[in-house]
């Protein structure tokens, strides 16, 4: 990958780019940008947009950490599966990990399930997959790909799912799971609102740290889903208060693959 990509990709951490002034910035060609634009995209590391691009939400890691990293999310979405399906109804949130399970539940020939998301990147999974997908509306996150908003929230209350599947960005086991943004914060409190069952998928380095805001009390939710990373202590708390907590062993470095 050449420097300049390079630098497209840290612009794009800030969000979206536009190809005039992104040029300018690099002192390239318009012309030169978007050839660069379209051999990132071939690498699924950014989306092309009029005008511009924005940040793809999926990410293909070519470093070990990051592919231990990914192949700890899919364990833990693996055992997610494992312990609340068959389920008719679902609703998957934003995020990395809840979009691996999405991509477990997209290998399973699911025909009876129905799944709600506000995450473009979970549709997108799921289209298709034997599954009816719906799609809440709402306000555009240009960074993750989810909507969120008043409408958003609205739309939420038009039904209700067995169970939510979340992720968050951290996590106290003495308080609860929080997320960086205020209007996902919002709509993930509606949701849980809708569901019967909560359960929060994870891995266990989001315990111990804050993000801005808290979505859901330990109360709240009913199962997590993370990995033996979790102090001892931490799930002492939470299985304490009710919820029930499953482990998975993280892969090991050298025997991935």
């Amino acid at each position: 990958m050449r420097d300049r990509q390079r630098k497209i990709l840290e612009m794009l951490r800030r969000g979206k780019i536009f190809i005039k002034e992104t040029a300018f910035e690099l002192g390239v060609t318009e012309m030169t940008l978007r050839r660069d634009l379209r051999a990132l995209e071939e690498r699924k590391l950014l989306i092309q947009i009029k005008g511009g691009a924005i940040s793809s939400p999926i990410r293909y890691e070519t470093d070990t950490g990051n592919r231990l990293l990914n192949d700890l999310k899919f364990m833990i979405a693996e055992a997610l599966y494992k312990r609340i399906m068959p389920s008719e109804t679902l609703f998957i949130g934003a995020g990395s990990t809840a979009l691996a399970f999405a991509r477990v539940l997209a290998r399973k020939k699911l025909p009876a399930l129905t799944v709600v998301t506000n995450a473009l990147p979970v549709a997108s999974t799921l289209f298709q997959s034997s599954c009816k997908v719906i799609l809440l509306g709402g306000e555009l996150r240009t960074n993750s790909l989810d909507l969120v908003g008043p409408m958003a929230e609205r739309n939420l209350e038009e039904y209700h799912v067995d169970w939510l599947v979340s992720g968050c960005d951290g996590a106290l086991a003495g308080n609860g799971f929080y997320t960086s943004d205020m209007s996902l914060s919002n709509l993930e409190k509606r949701s849980i609102s809708i569901a019967s069952h909560v359960a929060v998928i994870t891995e266990s380095g989001k315990f111990g740290k804050k993000a801005l805001t808290c979505f859901a009390s330990v109360n709240a939710v009913d199962l997590l889903v993370t990995d033996y990373g979790l102090p001892a202590g931490e799930a002492a708390l939470l299985k304490k208060a009710g919820m029930e907590v499953i482990l998975v062993r993280p892969p090991e470095k050298g025997k991935e693959g």
